[in-house]
C-alpha cells in the first residue's frame, strides 16, 4: 500500500513508495494526468485569482483556467476506447469550446498544440512528449496578436526549452516533467523582472502561475500520486445565470426541437448530411470544424435524424423537446403578434451585465444578450449557442471586455466568414459602437463604422479596492475608491464623488462635449443624481446624462465624447 499524506487544502493522497522510470504514456495515463492536474488548478483556484494585479474584481484567471480545464476534462471522460487520437481529439474540442476568458483560451491552445501532437501516435514516448511542448509553444503564442514576455507564454517557452535538454539526458518522461516544472518556477518567479507592472504590484504572473500547477499535476500524475473519486467528481461551480433568450416566431408545423453534436474524423465531409437536413425539418442551425458538426434542427422525426447522423460518427449533448408541450402559450401569444422570423443581413450579440445596460443594448437593436464582464467571462460554448439563436447572415459579436475578447474571436475560426468581432474592450464600448449602425450600409462598411465610432469614447471606471495593493504608484488600501481609465489607475481615495470628478479632471479634453454617468446596481438613483449635479457644476460647458446602468461591483462607468 502507498503512503498517506496530508496537504493543507488539498485532501488525502497516495502516494506509492516507488516512483518507477515513465517510458511511455498511454491513453489512460494521460487522462490520469489531465485529473491531477485539474485539481491542482482547483485547489489553487483562489490564490490564483488573487495574483490579478489591478486590485479590482476582474476575470478572475485561476477560475476561467480551471473552467477550461474541468470542461476539458468532463470530455475526455466521455470517450469509451483509451486510444490516444481519440482523447487527442476530444481535449482539443473541449478546450476550445469550455475556454473562458483570455486565460482559458491560451490554456486551450496550449492544450491544442500538445495534443496535435500526441494524436498520430499509438503512445507517447520522450520524444514526443518533447516535440508535444514544443508544438504546444507554437500554437499558444501564435494565438495572441502581441505576445507578452512576462505571462504564461514566457514560463510555457522556458519549461519547453528544458524539455529539450533534459531529453538530451535522459528518456525518462518523469524525470524531462521534473526539470521542465523546476524550470517553469522559476521562470515563474522571473515574470516580474519582465513586467514592470508585476513587480510594482509584487505579484508573479498569474496565467504563468496557473501553468505551474497544471505541469505540477501533470507531475504528480507520473510520480504514482492518487486522489478521491469525490475529489474529481466535485464540479466547480460558476456563478453565470443564462443569457437572455431570442424568442423564436413560428408555426409548429414541425413538434420536436432536437439538438446534438456529431463527433467524427477531420476529413469527413459534412455537406450532404446538411442538404438532407432540409427535407426533415425547418429552423436548421449547424456550425462545423474539422471532425464536429453542431446541430440544431426542429422536426418531427428526430430518430431518424439521429440515426442518419450517426453514419458519420458518434453523437454527444443530444436534447429533445416537446415544443408543443412546453411552449404552446408562448407559442400563441408569437404567432399572434409576429410572421416568421426572416433571415436579418446583419444581427448583434452583446456580452453585457447589468439590467440598465441590457436594455440599451436592446434598444440599440442587439439581438442576443449574453450575461458577462468582469468577473464573469463566458465561455466560447456559451457565445457560440448565442450565434446559433440569431438568423442573420452576418453575426456581430461585441465581446466588450478585455477578458472576453480572445474566447469572441474563436468563433471567428468556428463559423469562418459568418462571424464578425468588433473589439470592444468595454460595454461603452459597444454602446458607442452602435450608435454608427446604419442598416442600409454593407456590413464591410458597418464594421469599419463601429471600430471607429469605439474609439471616439473615454471611459472612466470607478469601484472599491478589493485588496491591499501597490500600483500605478499608489499604495491602495482594501476598501479604497479607486478611478481608473485606459486600464490604469488614475485616482485613489475614500469618497466616491470625490474620487468620480478628480478622475474626470485627469482625462478630461477640450475636444470632448458629453459625460455620460451610467449607475450601478449598489448606487440610489438619488446618490447618482446628486453626482450628475456636481459633475454640470464643475464643467458647464458639458452636456451630463444620466443612464441607469446596473452593473455590479462598479459604482460608475463615465464616457466621455
Amino acid at each position: 500500500m502507498g503512503n498517506k499524506i496530508k496537504r493543507r487544502g488539498e485532501g488525502t493522497l497516495s502516494m506509492g513508495r516507488d516512483v518507477m522510470k515513465v517510458d511511455t504514456i498511454d491513453g489512460l495515463l494521460l487522462i490520469k494526468l489531465f485529473e491531477l492536474a485539474t485539481y491542482q488548478l482547483k485547489i489553487h483556484r483562489e490564490e490564483i485569482d488573487l495574483l490579478n494585479v489591478f486590485p479590482v474584481p476582474d476575470g478572475d484567471t485561476g477560475t476561467n483556467m480551471l473552467y477550461t480545464l474541468q470542461f476539458t476534462l468532463n470530455e475526455l471522460k466521455k470517450q469509451k476506447n483509451n486510444n490516444l487520437r481519440s482523447i487527442a481529439e476530444l481535449a482539443i474540442r473541449g478546450s476550445l469550446m469550455g475556454a473562458r476568458g483570455n486565460s482559458g483560451v491560451i490554456l486551450s491552445q496550449i492544450i491544442r498544440g500538445f495534443c496535435e501532437v500526441i494524436r498520430d501516435v499509438e503512445y507517447i514516448d520522450a520524444d514526443v512528449w518533447i516535440k508535444s511542448w514544443q508544438n504546444a509553444t507554437k500554437v499558444a503564442y501564435g494565438a495572441v496578436l502581441n505576445p507578452t514576455e512576462g505571462t504564461i507564454l514566457t514560463v510555457l517557452r522556458e519549461g519547453a526549452k528544458e524539455a529539450v535538454i533534459a531529453g538530451r539526458e535522459s528518456s525518462d518522461i518523469r524525470e524531462i516533467t521534473r526539470r521542465m516544472l523546476e524550470r517553469g518556477k522559476v521562470a515563474l518567479s522571473n515574470t516580474p523582472n519582465l513586467l514592470p507592472i508585476l513587480k510594482e504590484a509584487k505579484v508573479v504572473d498569474a496565467g504563468g502561475q496557473g501553468l505551474v500547477y497544471f505541469w505540477t499535476g501533470f507531475y504528480n500524475g507520473l510520480c504514482g500520486v492518487e486522489i478521491g473519486e469525490e475529489e474529481i467528481k466535485e464540479p466547480l461551480e460558476i456563478r453565470e445565470r443564462p443569457e437572455k433568450e431570442v424568442l423564436e416566431s413560428y408555426v409548429l408545423t414541425y413538434q420536436y426541437c432536437t439538438e446534438f453534436i456529431i463527433n467524427s474524423e477531420e476529413n469527413v465531409e459534412f455537406s450532404f448530411f446538411k442538404q438532407w437536413l432540409e427535407s426533415q425539418g425547418d429552423s436548421i442551425i449547424t456550425s462545423e470544424v474539422p471532425g464536429l458538426l453542431k446541430v440544431h434542427i426542429h422536426t418531427n422525426h428526430p430518430g431518424s435524424v439521429l440515426e442518419k447522423a450517426m453514419e458519420l460518427g458518434t453523437l454527444s449533448r443530444i436534447k429533445i423537446d416537446n415544443m408543443a408541450e412546453q411552449h404552446q402559450e408562448r407559442l400563441r401569444e408569437e404567432i399572434e403578434s409576429d410572421t416568421i422570423t426572416s433571415l436579418k443581413e446583419i444581427g448583434f450579440v452583446a456580452v453585457s451585465w447589468g439590467e440598465g445596460l441590457e436594455d440599451i443594448f436592446k434598444s440599440l437593436g442587439v439581438d442576443v444578450i449574453v450575461n458577462g464582464g468582469q468577473t464573469l467571462n463566458p465561455s466560447v460554448e456559451t457565445l457560440s449557442d448565442a450565434v446559433e439563436k440569431l438568423r442573420a447572415k452576418k453575426i456581430f459579436i461585441l465581446p466588450n471586455n478585455k477578458n472576453v475578447f480572445l474566447a469572441a474571436k474563436q468563433l471567428e475560426n468556428i463559423y469562418k466568414d459568418k462571424v464578425v468581432v468588433i473589439p470592444t474592450k468595454h460595454v461603452l464600448e459597444g454602446i458607442r459602437a452602435l450608435y454608427e449602425f446604419n442598416p442600409k450600409n454593407d456590413w464591410k462598411i458597418v464594421k469599419e463604422k463601429m471600430e471607429a465610432g469605439m474609439k471616439k469614447i473615454k471611459i472612466v471606471e470607478v469601484t472599491r479596492a478589493i485588496k491591499d495593493s501597490t500600483i500605478n504608484g499608489f499604495n491602495i488600501s482594501e476598501g479604497d475608491i479607486i478611478g481608473i481609465s485606459d486600464d490604469k489607475i488614475k485616482v485613489v481615495g475614500k469618497n466616491i464623488e470625490e474620487v468620480c470628478l478628480n478622475t474626470l479632471d485627469a482625462i478630461l479634453e477640450k475636444d470632448k462635449e458629453v459625460i455620460s454617468v451610467f449607475y450601478g446596481e449598489k448606487v440610489s438613483k438619488e446618490e447618482a443624481e446628486n453626482m450628475v449635479k456636481r459633475i454640470h457644476e464643475k464643467y458647464p460647458d458639458f452636456e451630463t446624462e444620466l443612464k441607469y446602468g446596473g452593473q455590479p461591483f462598479y459604482f460608475y462607468y463615465i464616457g466621455v465624447e
